[in-house]
């Protein structure tokens, strides 16, 4: 049921996308004019547009629905009112598509998380329906999910570039990648059907080489899905957005546009990357007498090769430094990206102390002032095999995300203190935004033309900023839709809109080697509770016949009190703890719900003496009082305050 057609063939969708208007087009007569007659003078024509018919919202859009009619589903798995997220699901009947496998890095409200992945237990139940996934461009909110996602979808075909697959394939164990399954695409000429669909791909511009976006023939019309893009008509190295195709898309008549909002709110045009570049080469002329640094993300391949290609001009050997970086750089020189004189670059070894100032040129991550990122060490005096000295050079070649301004002040403050110059060049920007702003995202519009639209990755401020970016284009509210995660868009052949159906979605999170599902709140609220308030731990030890209590109640904390209070504290704990045991065993109360009891009102009572409450922690061991009556047992009132190092039983 796969095709490829790969060709430049011309494929005259026009009437198939607009059948109300086929037959309109088709019955249209040449308008003949006398032109020996003189026309009345009118401007009608030009003055149409300021008398348009006064568009009729539509109160219940399932009215237009026809009978027995089956729509296009449209939906995401988490990741559409976040930004850098993204993974769509477009359904019709028992054929599914996916559209990119995001990832999203956890936040301070998700304490020893290390990302968040889609929740595809849907997909699973319906696997044998998908035909394919489609990736934009490599980047991690882009592809990381798949080494998650792949195996439990019983590897499904990717379609995407080299670039991009090599990335993936990166990223696999040695079982995922034997079983992987790929199809490149050339997105000038290759056109894909599989089954329902058919898929066209066209070139735009992001900061990573072969970027792209896929438009869709459905059954309801064309869908065009936005990857990340900004429009540059002169970049640095890869070829401008194909906006021919692009144009010819939109005249075939485009029922949706699934369009990026990352800079929606921000007006103007995005920074072309050919000037970033010139910037870049500016500055290290200037610095060529000095060591520099110079640190970006290791996704920004198109920042990397400009680096790369002035430092080799100014006969600088580029030294990469950290894992991401290395990789990607090798990546780029084996598909021929990156072209050098040997031994121009090399991975950051001591050789770069030995060798003269003016010849070494570190290339490496941490820009962001990322934890254990190459940039924060080296501040540290963390890297061995490059110390950082006063009078050397270290560029930031990237904006700082808000939510990381005080990871890189630190940063700065820490290599300033090292004597570091730490370059600022007044009037000469050395990085510019990935993604299109409010005059990028109209010419895209207006380029497609789309009956509908609906704003997609971003935040929700975003979203809605995308969104009045659309209706200054004079499009009406009610032909921009808004979903939200897990809510299903329909497409019908005379309407679409957000339906009532919702698909239940959780949050998936990668701890270490731990998938984290449906406990996922009750496990980010409790370490929430440890690390704000600590923990503390109560064992109670009963009688087997009589439950009544046997010795003291053992007490243990974690980051609850200081040590100063300690001993006044505990004390408190266990007395209360004891009196309501005790009271609650007259009443004949089973053990666990005397704890359950215990521990609702322990809160209350801690949050009155100290005014927080930490985790608790109850439990109880069954001891048989007679069986070891005979053996001499040493108590100790103390260890009901003692901490665990205070008794000499913990060790780093």
């Amino acid at each position: 049921m796969e095709t490829i057609m790969q060709s430049n063939i011309s494929i005259n969708l026009w009437e198939k996308n607009n059948k109300k208007l086929s037959s309109v087009r088709s019955n249209r007569t040449t308008r003949r004019t006398n032109t020996n007659a003189q026309q009345p003078i009118s401007s009608e024509a030009f003055l149409r547009h300021r008398n348009k018919p006064v568009h009729q919202k539509i109160d219940d859009p399932k009215k237009l629905i026809k009978k027995g009619e089956k729509p296009v589903r449209i939906f995401w798995l988490w990741g559409l009112e976040q930004i850098g997220s993204n993974m769509t699901v477009i359904e019709y009947e028992n054929d599914i598509l996916i559209v990119d496998a995001w990832m999203e890095f956890a936040d301070d409200t998700m304490p020893w998380v290390d990302y968040i992945i889609p929740d595809i237990s849907y997909l699973i139940t319906k696997k044998k329906n998908i035909k394919g996934i489609i990736i934009t461009h490599g980047h991690l909110d882009h592809i990381w999910a798949v080494k998650n996602i792949i195996s439990n979808l019983d590897y499904p075909t990717i379609y995407t570039s080299p670039l991009t697959i090599g990335m993936i394939k990166r990223n696999l164990d040695d079982k995922d990648q034997k079983q992987l399954k790929y199809k490149l695409v050339d997105p000038d000429i290759d056109v894909f059907k599989l089954w329902v669909f058919t898929i066209e791909f066209f070139r735009v511009n992001h900061s990573i080489p072969e970027a792209m976006w896929a438009s869709v023939h459905t059954p309801k019309g064309l869908l065009v899905f936005s990857g990340d893009f900004k429009i540059d008509f002169t970049p640095a190295i890869d070829k401008p957005a194909d906006l021919w195709k692009i144009s010819r898309i939109g005249q075939e008549g485009v029922r949706m546009y699934l369009g990026e909002s990352t800079n929606a709110n921000k007006p103007g045009h995005s920074v072309s990357e050919k000037i970033i570049g010139e910037n870049l080469d500016i500055i290290i002329w200037n610095y060529k007498k000095t060591r520099m640094v110079v640190s970006t993300f290791a996704s920004n391949i198109w920042r990397i090769i400009q680096i790369i290609n002035s430092s080799i001009k100014h006969d600088k050997v580029v030294f990469l430094a950290w894992r991401s970086m290395v990789s990607n750089v090798q990546l780029c020189q084996e598909l021929g990206y990156i072209n050098s004189p040997k031994g121009m670059i090399r991975q950051l070894s001591s050789e770069a102390e030995s060798m003269p100032d003016e010849k070494v040129l570190v290339l490496c991550t941490g820009s962001q002032g990322e934890e254990n990122s190459a940039l924060v060490r080296m501040a540290k005096w963390e890297v061995k095999d490059f110390m950082l000295r006063p009078w050397d050079s270290v560029l930031l070649s990237s904006h700082t995300i808000p939510w990381n301004e005080k990871a890189v002040v630190g940063m700065i403050n820490d290599l300033v203190k090292l004597g570091v110059d730490v370059i600022d060049e007044p009037g000469l920007d050395t990085h510019t935004s990935w993604h299109g702003c409010q005059e990028d995202l109209k010419m895209m519009m207006s380029l497609l033309n789309p009956e509908y639209f609906c704003p997609i990755h971003g935040e929700p401020y975003m979203r809605h900023a995308n969104k009045k970016v659309a209706m200054s284009l004079w499009y009406e509210e009610d032909k921009v839709l808004l979903p939200e995660n897990g809510q299903i868009m329909e497409l019908y052949e005379d309407v679409a809109f957000v339906s009532d159906k919702k698909i239940k979605l959780d949050t998936v999170m990668i701890d270490g080697k731990g998938e984290g599902h449906l406990s996922w709140e009750y496990v980010m609220k409790a370490r929430s509770i440890m690390g704000e308030n600590g923990i503390v731990g109560l064992i109670f030890k009963v009688d087997t016949k009589t439950r009544e209590l046997v010795w003291n109640i053992q007490i243990e904390s974690r980051g609850f009190v200081y040590s100063s209070e300690v001993k006044k504290i505990h004390t408190q704990i266990v007395e209360f703890a004891r009196a309501k045991y005790n009271d609650n065993a007259k009443k004949k109360m089973d053990v666990k719900d005397n704890l359950r009891l215990i521990r609702d009102e322990l809160g209350e009572y801690i949050t009155k003496i100290i005014g927080r409450v930490p985790m608790l922690m109850l439990m109880y061991v069954y001891i048989n009082r007679e069986a070891i009556q005979n053996i001499p047992v040493e108590t100790n009132d103390e260890i009901i305050w003692m901490t665990l190092e205070e008794q000499g039983g913990y060790k780093e």
